[in-house]
């Protein structure tokens, strides 16, 4: 029975993103939220989140046994997603060039339009077929090039 006890009183924690600060946010069975203030580490240091707000401030700290149940989404390694963010980042780069930029390369990172787009092949590549991101493909990239590269 003392086990049967402790199993009720165990919050069961299921991830359910990052805030804005990158601290992971977990939601127990009650549907109270949770932070980790470690910002992920193996051991988290769990704190309610005010208001139970996704991106509200961490409050009180776990004073309660919790597990958190696996995330069922693919976990994506700190490099994959530094490398995503930075194909964003040189995509959303391109449309600025394309659009408001009115075609200075000087808005671009390397200031050149080839260099530019290679950067942006290099890294898409570096993705495995499964790895390759949907937003992005090899085609718009292509787009991207004969829309940039071509003088007029």
């Amino acid at each position: 029975m003392n086990s049967q006890k402790k199993k009720d009183k165990t919050l069961v924690l299921e991830p359910i993103g990052i805030d804005y600060w990158d601290r992971p946010v977990y939601k127990d069975q009650f549907g109270h939220l949770w932070k980790d203030v470690t910002l992920g580490s193996p051991h988290p240091q769990l704190c309610s989140a005010l208001d139970d707000a996704f991106d509200g401030e961490p409050d009180m700290p776990i004073r309660k046994d919790f597990v958190i149940k696996p995330s069922q989404e693919k976990q994506i390694d700190k490099e994959k997603k530094f490398q995503y963010q930075m194909l964003d980042r040189l995509r959303n780069d391109c449309d600025y060039y394309l659009g408001y930029g009115d075609r200075n390369p000087g808005v671009l990172p390397s200031s050149d339009e080839r260099k530019h787009i290679e950067t942006m092949k290099d890294i898409w590549k570096s993705f495995s077929d499964t790895e390759k991101p949907e937003w992005l493909t090899w085609e718009q990239i292509l787009d991207y090039e004969k829309a940039m590269c071509q003088k007029d």
